[in-house]
């Protein structure tokens, strides 16, 4: 259960970070986290990181960085990637949306702050409810809901996010200016290929 609970965990946590600007509360969780290394590998040697104090780190580098990456210069919304003409699908046709009505998901537009359900930070969010989903089923000794939830999971990763993710992952890596979104994109990416092998094991 240990393994699941740190797959709900980095889901929840890369989600959170794709989907918003950080703020001081989470720069101090980060701060303070034991795997800060192993997740931003760079911030160690980034001095602004270290010396600034969070709200001038927040507000001169981190934020501007964030609007760059996911409104300005990148687009990270599924449809973007996978429709010929390049549009975002922002009605109830958008192909993840039968995903989220099935397993009982609700996207919160006001807070989210998106235009449509497949953006990356949405679909990391379904990711993280359907992990702790699984989880809560083995807690209740019911392992063949477990594995259901699981085979799901397997499926989403394929026909969504692993179908585009990494186009939109590699090029926030290249466009990023703070060495905190280019880890960040490289340690999701990373994620996303190790928890999919991980799922092909247990299948």
């Amino acid at each position: 259960m240990e393994q699941i609970e740190i797959r709900a965990n980095m889901y929840g946590l890369l989600s959170r970070l794709l989907l918003q600007e950080v703020d001081s509360e989470v720069i101090s969780f980060l701060k303070k986290s034991e795997n800060l290394d192993l997740l931003f590998p760079n911030l160690k040697e980034w001095k602004i990181w270290n010396e600034l104090e969070d709200e001038k780190l927040i507000n001169q580098h981190l934020n501007p960085d964030f609007t760059n990456i996911s409104i300005l210069h990148l687009v990270p919304y599924e449809t973007f990637y996978t429709r010929e003409d390049m549009m975002i699908e922002t009605g109830g046709a958008n192909p993840v949306t039968d995903y989220y009505h099935q397993y009982g998901f609700k996207v919160e537009f006001d807070i989210a702050r998106v235009v449509s359900p497949d953006h990356i930070g949405i679909e990391l969010e379904f990711m993280n409810k359907l992990v702790l989903a699984e989880l809560e089923a083995l807690k209740n000794g019911d392992s063949e809901t477990a594995k259901k939830i699981q085979e799901v999971q397997k499926e989403f990763l394929e026909k969504h996010i692993l179908n585009w993710v990494g186009l939109y992952l590699i090029n926030m890596k290249y466009e990023a200016f703070t060495p905190f979104y280019h880890d960040l994109a490289e340690t999701t990416l990373s994620f996303l290929l190790e928890d999919y092998e991980y799922l092909n094991g247990n299948s």
